[in-house]
């Protein structure tokens, strides 16, 4: 069986989701204010890059704190780490953010050694934007 078949058989490389749906913010709250989580779990290979820029694309059309929530994958390509620096980078730009909740050391310690200190990562989406969290878990990291 070619890998191409095999691959085919086995579940969905990596699933996506967007929260809040992509739509007008409430009234009053500001766009670096607003925050929206993408979701993905499965294994995250070169050819599903295209498919989590393009959702946090959509996010940040209406919330400036993206938050990507990588804590069910399993696996994560080096390749698709400076899309998602470049991401943040434009997100930081314009007032916003993007940080990234992980659950595994194995993805941890990739997005740490393709980023460096350029994506910001947490425990789990809830604490992304509470900064005295943050900033206790940078300190972790450099001990």
């Amino acid at each position: 069986m070619s890998e191409k078949t095999s691959r085919a058989s086995r579940a969905p490389l990596a699933v996506l989701a967007l929260s809040p749906a992509p739509g007008p913010r409430p009234a009053g709250l500001r766009w670096e204010e607003a925050q929206a989580t993408v979701s993905v779990r499965g294994e995250l290979d070169r050819d599903a890059v295209w498919a989590i820029d393009y959702t946090l694309l959509r996010a940040s059309a209406e919330a400036g704190r993206i938050v990507l929530d990588l804590r069910d994958v399993t696996h994560l390509d080096y390749a698709g780490v400076p899309a998602l620096v470049e991401r943040r980078n434009e997100l930081r730009a314009r007032g916003g953010d993007l940080r990234v909740a992980v659950r595994s050391p194995y993805v941890a310690n990739i997005l740490r050694a393709a980023s460096g200190s350029e994506l910001l990562v947490c425990r789990n989406p809830e604490d992304a934007f509470d900064e005295a969290k943050v900033a206790v878990a940078r300190a972790r990291r450099r001990q």
